[in-house]
């Protein structure tokens, strides 16, 4: 009773370029209209507030807790549904990649019997996924033009 997701996209940037826009989290908003909103500090231990809108699902909110930070190569949040019936966790992740580039990958994995049911939910979360990380790679790669 697990799945997991994994989405990923290589960027023509450093690992810190990545960073810089991925935890922007104000900036969110203009680029990302899978999780158009975050709100919090990006502590471990504290509660994240954030709002998704997978496609052709109505938006939800979470409050994800915040489990690692690694400066310029990891984040990972996730919460819990009384424990045994649901858990999740989110990791944002920033590798090295061949030529210089940047690999950017979300990996979600759903553990408990309640993923039984979210079948078509996470099917579209994937597609979600993959649409931020191209809109990432936009911003970053539009960023590093700018400057």
């Amino acid at each position: 009773m697990h799945r997991v997701i994994d989405a990923w996209i290589d960027i023509d940037a450093q690992p810190e370029e990545v960073w810089d826009i991925l935890v922007d989290f104000k900036s969110w908003e203009l680029w990302n209209s899978f999780i158009p909103m975050v709100e919090g500090n990006l502590q471990v231990g504290e509660h994240m507030r954030i709002k998704v809108v997978p496609p052709g699902l109505k938006p939800m909110i979470f409050e994800p807790e915040v489990y690692e930070v690694i400066p310029y190569k990891k984040i990972l949040w996730g919460g819990s549904f009384l424990k045994v019936i649901y858990r999740g966790d989110h990791a944002f992740q920033i590798e090295l990649a061949p030529e210089g580039k940047t690999r950017f990958r979300q990996i979600e994995r759903f553990r408990g019997p309640m993923v039984l049911f979210m079948g078509n939910m996470i099917r579209k979360t994937e597609i979600g996924y993959h649409q931020m990380n191209l809109a990432l790679k936009e911003q970053v790669e539009k960023n590093k033009l700018e400057k």
